[in-house]
C-alpha cells in the first residue's frame, strides 16, 4: 500500500493546505509540516523527494507562489545531517528545513550537568548556521533540556533507559540501577544543577535561533508520586521550577562568536524575486509517482488510488453563543476542483494501511491505468517494518 498510503497522505495535505490558505487564517498559520519524522533510511531518500517534491506543487498551485500566498512549506531531514541537505529544491518557494537535534537517544553522557552546558554550541551552532547560509530557513522544530534519557516511559511504554542500564539493546556507558530517579524528580537536584540546565536550555535558544521547544507541558504521573515524571521535556515546569530561562532573549550571545550566521536570507528564500523557480531538471529527475518502491522494481504493480473522489474541506468550529462570523468554507482556491485520490471501484486493497497482503484470488488495481492485476507474491504488498509497541 506504499503508493496508495502516499496518495491518501496528499489528499490530507491538500485539504489542510486550503483550509490554512483563507485569508482568516493564513496569518495565523504561517508554516505547514508535512510531514512528521520521515524514515528516511526505510523510506530511501529519492522517494523522500519526490514526495516531498509532489506535495511542494499541490500546495503552491493552492495559493500561489510568493509571501503572503500560502505557508511556508516544513520538511523535516529525515534524521539525515544538515549539510546533505543544501541542493534540496534549488529555487523552492519558501522551504523551510526542520531538524530535531536531541542529544539522548544513542550513547549517553554520564558527566555532570554543568560540564554539558555549551554542548549544544560547539555541537550544533556552526551546522545551523551553515545551514542557513547553504539551504535557507533552518529550524528546531523539536529540542528539548534532556541530557539523558531519563523520563516517566520516555522510551516508550514499561521500556526502560539507556541511563540507568535498563533500556533494551543498549551496551553503552550508564549510571547503574536507580541512577535515573534523580532525573525525574526535580526536587532532587542542587540549585547548582537547576542552573545548569537552565545554561544548558539558553545554549540552545542560540545556537539554534529558530526553534520549537518539545514540549510546552508534561503532565504529572499519577504513579510516580503524581509528580511531573520528565521534568527535563517541560517548559512550562522548567519556568515554574527556575530551570527554563523567563526570557528567551537572554540567551543572544550565550554561544558566543564562534560562527555566528549573520543573515538576511536572499529574496528568493523568503517568496520574493526568483522564488518558485525550481528547475524543469530537477522536477523531471523527481516526477510522481516513483517508478519503483523499497524493493519492488515495478511500482506499477503496487495499488494505488484513482483521483476521481468528492472534494471535502475542512469545518471551522462553532461554539454556541459566539457572534456569526465569516470562517471561510474551508477551500481557499475554488478553481482547484480535481478529485481526490479514493480506492478504484470494484478492487480489493489491504484491510489496513500497513498490514494484510491481499489474496491470490483478488485483484490490486492502478488508478492511473485503472487496470485489474492479480496479486503475485506477498512483495507487492510491502509491510510496515516495525514501529513502537
Amino acid at each position: 500500500m506504499g503508493i496508495a498510503n502516499a496518495q491518501r497522505t496528499l489528499n490530507h495535505i491538500r485539504i489542510i493546505t486550503q483550509f490554512i490558505s483563507q485569508p482568516q487564517y493564513k496569518d495565523v498559520v504561517p508554516v505547514f509540516g508535512v510531514i512528521n519524522e520521515a524514515r528516511m533510511r526505510v523510506i530511501q531518500r529519492d522517494l523522500l523527494e519526490r514526495f516531498y517534491l509532489e506535495a511542494y506543487n499541490i500546495m503552491r498551485s493552492i495559493a500561489g507562489t510568493g509571501e503572503g500566498n500560502g505557508p511556508w512549506m516544513s520538511v523535516h531531514d529525515g534524521f539525515e545531517p544538515l549539510d546533505q541537505w543544501a541542493d534540496f529544491m534549488p529555487g523552492g518557494d519558501r522551504i523551510m528545513l526542520d531538524s530535531h537535534p536531541y542529544f539522548v537517544f544513542d550513547v549517553q553522557d554520564l558527566s555532570a550537568a554543568s560540564e554539558q552546558t555549551k554542548k549544544p554550541c560547539t555541537q550544533r551552532a556552526a551546522v545551523f548556521n551553515t545551514s542557513m547560509a547553504a539551504f535557507g530557513m533552518t529550524v528546531a522544530g523539536e529540542f528539548s533540556n534532556a541530557i539523558n534519557d531519563c523520563g516517566f516511559f520516555f522510551n516508550g511504554m514499561k521500556l526502560g533507559a539507556r541511563y540507568d542500564g535498563t533500556f533494551a539493546g543498549y551496551s553503552g556507558p550508564n549510571g547503574g540501577a536507580g541512577s535515573c530517579v534523580k532525573w525525574m524528580d526535580d526536587r532532587l537536584w542542587s540549585a547548582a544543577e537547576k542552573e545548569a540546565i537552565r545554561q544548558f536550555a539558553l545554549s540552545s535558544f542560540d545556537a539554534f535561533q529558530n526553534f520549537f521547544f518539545w514540549t510546552w507541558k508534561v503532565g504529572p504521573a499519577t504513579t510516580w508520586g503524581n509528580r511531573v515524571a520528565s521534568p527535563l521535556w517541560s517548559y512550562k515546569h522548567g519556568l515554574e521550577n527556575g530551570f527554563v530561562p523567563t526570557d528567551p532573549r537572554e540567551a543572544v550571545g550565550a554561544c558566543g562568536g564562534g560562527s555566528p550566521w549573520k543573515g538576511p536570507l536572499p529574496a528568493s528564500k523568503t517568496g520574493g524575486v526568483g522564488a518558485g523557480t525550481i528547475p524543469a531538471s530537477y522536477s523531471a529527475a523527481r516526477s510522481w509517482p516513483p517508478s519503483s518502491l523499497m524493493g519492488v522494481p515495478n511500482a506499477a504493480n503496487l495499488p494505488t488510488y484513482t483521483a476521481t473522489g468528492t472534494i471535502r474541506s475542512l469545518n471551522h468550529a462553532e461554539f454556541t453563543g459566539a457572534p456569526v462570523i465569516n470562517a471561510g468554507n474551508g477551500w481557499a482556491n475554488s478553481t482547484d476542483q480535481a478529485g481526490l485520490y479514493v480506492p478504484v471501484a470494484g478492487c480489493s486493497y489491504p484491510s489496513s494501511a500497513w498490514g494484510d497482503a491481499v489474496a491470490a484470488t483478488q485483484t490490486a488495481c492502478s488508478g492511473a491505468a485503472a487496470t485489474k492485476r492479480a496479486v503475485r507474491g506477498r512483495y507487492a504488498l510491502p509491510r510496515e517494518t516495525g514501529g513502537p509497541a
